[in-house]
């Protein structure tokens, strides 16, 4: 009965320590590398009606953020990539050298060589931050707020940075490319009542 309830116990306090980590505020974009995707272009969204995907990232490879904006919503998704060694692998080397008769002779020796992976880790910020037109505006969850939708819907075509605030407490600032800036007065505009 003892071993019964020690199990229990530990059962449940890991179970509300994985409950408690995953808590997002701004969701995470539902697309990957291998989802066809049309950058920078409103498309419609069966589900949401007009959308925009935009991706930014670091031609070394280390970093990219991929976001998904409509008017119910903004999704960021921030992935980092690195190289680990893993393990080394064995090969045999033989250097010819020139001994004083003029013969090659061979000597084989054993060298190590890296063995490297490739990893990336996802990251989904608590909070965005938007600097339009002098203003600062915090997007966190939800439909996209009126005066938000106003600004982006007025923000000048050109790259624009924005912050993706983490959990704990730190901060990334990413560009959002012209393109996307461009479709968001298309995307954000008042919504006129119908006559």
């Amino acid at each position: 009965m003892i071993k019964s309830f020690s199990y229990t116990l530990l059962f449940t306090t890991g179970l509300t320590f994985g409950i408690n980590s995953v808590v997002h505020a701004v969701a995470p974009v539902v697309t990957n590398l291998t989802t066809n995707v049309e950058w920078s272009t409103i498309v419609n969204d069966p589900f949401d009606g007009p959308v925009v995907f935009d991706r930014n990232f670091d031609p070394g490879g280390r970093f990219e953020v991929i976001s998904r904006w409509s008017p119910q919503g903004i999704q960021a998704t921030y992935r980092s990539f690195f190289t680990q060694v893993v393990g080394y692998q064995t090969f045999w080397g033989a250097p010819k050298l020139r001994s004083r008769g003029g013969y090659y002779r061979a000597f084989a020796f054993p060298e190590a060589e890296p063995i490297y992976r490739r990893f990336g880790v996802e990251k989904t910020p608590v909070a965005i931050k938007f600097a339009i037109n002098g203003q600062v505006y915090t997007y966190e969850q939800g439909a996209v707020a009126s005066d938000l939708a106003a600004a982006l819907a007025t923000a000048p075509d050109q790259n624009m940075t924005i912050r993706l605030m983490w959990a704990d407490g730190g901060a990334t600032d990413v560009a959002i490319g012209r393109g996307t800036v461009a479709t968001w007065k298309t995307l954000f505009a008042p919504m006129r009542p119908r006559s």
